[in-house]
């Protein structure tokens, strides 16, 4: 554990830090190579080397020292491991209380960009170039490299990179369209609707055309999370016109535009308009809190979600069938312009920082290293860190790996140190997929995202001034609803609407984001 001079400003840690997303999870069955392919057994002399120091912090803590798989870190790669035990539920709270004893983690779990400004910024993180986790993890850099190169950029502060991202996989396939597969055989339709004007008539039909047959009109083609997330509004919608209005996307010169402020917005919201004054569109949409309730209870017929809710064994899928009904999932709509994109969430979410200590010491920063890249590249480190012991904490049954009934419960498997408390990384590449997921999930994944143009929001780095306009986000929330209810025109009232977001800061954010974005790029 770190103990330092005491710095100015530990104690004071942004109260608005955005907490990120959960850590997705995939996998796949994994080649060999990367760290040392099997762990040395339990209790043997691997090496006459004092063992490295290295504090851990992360979630999910064991309760105590001495774990099975701390005991395997440290015997597998000759480190002694200090637990730093941190609650979820009040988190930072409890990590500036340890900060403010200059108490800072070797490895520490970051929980997205905006940790990695705040923490960055009182020199508490220890920089990691690029170029540095390209060489040190190469299998994440080729994986980042073909799926998502703009990702290395979202977690610069200042044009330096002090995390490794933690990649979500989830993240690189789309949020799919999804329709009552027993409403579109009773409106006439064998299939899903591929162009904006098929969508137009089943959404009409499942308004209009009793698609439950239960006699009556209470029936709606689709909602919107009005209340809770536009992040995820009518994402399909607005992809067949190449935008979603709540992410970042060069315009036709190469300039990172807004999509809110975009024509593309302006005509996705004139559909949508149009839905809502016909009562096509569920004008409950205002307060809802989720669309997959109204959805799976069969009060639309249409929602958009992440592939691992639709996938044959997915909560929605199961959900639809206990309701009688099979979920039928789409591709992107064709729109006036042509083919329309999927919105996508992208690989970075969360990130692994190594303290500023660590910057002081090569050996052990080549030590974490070569530990996560065991981890992320290795499938003995993997399905250990995850699993335990074969043919005592679980069985390989059809080449995927099961925890015995005694060991399936979480909190039995927290105790053991399996889970996300030291693997984070164990989940979070592609190869280990065969292994951890259904063959079956496996290939419906593959059939949705075939031919699918994603839409990825340019602008997950941190932009220092949005700080500086608070109101900007209240602002479209509020004309993001007024647009689809009618209460602002969408000729004269949009107009109005950008020039009012420009003068409210956000053609400052604007020049800003461009001037990042380009900065990040070259860096």
């Amino acid at each position: 554990m770190r103990k330092v001079m005491k710095k100015a400003g530990v104690l004071v840690l942004a109260a608005a830090l955005m907490t990120g997303g959960l850590l997705g999870c995939a996998k796949e069955e994994g080649k060999e190579g990367g760290a040392s392919p099997s762990a040395a057994p339990i209790g043997s002399d691997i090496t006459k080397e004092k063992p490295i120091e290295i504090s851990w912090l992360s979630f999910d803590f064991p309760e105590k020292d001495g774990n099975l798989v701390q005991t395997w870190m440290e015997q597998k790669f000759n480190v002694k491991i200090t637990n730093m035990r941190i609650d979820r539920s009040n988190w930072r709270d409890q990590l500036n209380i340890r900060l403010a004893t200059n108490d800072v983690p070797d490895v520490w779990l970051l929980w997205g960009v905006a940790d990695v400004e705040a923490y960055s910024k009182q020199g508490l993180l220890t920089e990691l170039p690029i170029d540095e986790i390209k060489a040190e993890l190469p299998e994440l850099a080729q994986f980042i490299d073909s799926s998502d190169p703009d990702a290395w950029n979202n977690g610069k502060i200042g044009g330096k990179n002090y995390g490794v991202p933690i990649t979500n996989l989830d993240g690189i396939y789309p949020v799919s369209p999804v329709y009552n597969g027993k409403w579109l055989e009773a409106i006439g339709y064998k299939e899903p609707p591929k162009t904006l004007a098929e969508l137009e008539d089943v959404l009409y039909k499942f308004r209009n055309n009793d698609p439950d047959g239960n006699g009556k009109k209470d029936t709606y083609g689709l909602t919107i999370k009005g209340k809770s997330n536009l992040g995820d509004a009518a994402p399909a919608i607005f992809g067949a016109f190449g935008i979603h209005p709540m992410y970042w996307q060069p315009n036709a010169n190469g300039k990172l535009e807004y999509g809110m402020t975009t024509e593309q917005a302006r005509e996705g919201f004139r559909l949508l308009n149009k839905w809502f004054k016909d009562g096509v569109l569920d004008p409950e949409f205002i307060t809802a809190d989720g669309k997959k309730e109204e959805f799976v209870n069969g009060i639309v017929g249409m929602s958009d979600t992440s592939w691992t809710y639709i996938r044959p064994n997915g909560s929605t899928t199961q959900l639809a069938e206990k309701k009688g009904f099979n979920v039928v999932t789409g591709k992107a709509l064709e729109g006036p312009s042509g083919p329309g994109k999927l919105l996508a969430y992208g690989l970075t979410s969360n990130y692994i920082g190594m303290g500023i200590d660590v910057e002081k010491d090569p050996a052990k920063k080549k030590k974490i290293y070569e530990i996560l890249r065991s981890f992320y590249s290795d499938k003995d480190s993997m399905l250990f860190s995850q699993f335990g012991e074969e043919g005592v904490h679980y069985t390989m049954e059809n080449g995927k790996p099961v925890a015995k009934k005694e060991y399936q419960p979480k909190e039995e498997q927290t105790k053991l140190g399996l889970g996300n408390y030291y693997g984070l990384f164990s989940r979070k590449t592609l190869d280990f997929e065969k292994v951890l997921y259904n063959d079956e999930d496996l290939a419906y994944r593959k059939q949705a995202s075939e031919g699918v143009e994603l839409l990825i929001d340019k602008v997950k780095f941190s932009i220092p001034s949005l700080a500086n306009y608070p109101d900007l986000k209240n602002m479209e929330k509020e004309y993001f609803i007024k647009f689809i209810t009618g209460d602002v025109d969408l000729n004269q009232g949009f107009d109005q609407f950008v020039d009012k977001w420009k003068k409210a800061g956000g053609q400052v954010v604007t020049d800003e984001a461009n001037q990042l974005y380009e900065q990040n790029r070259k860096n």
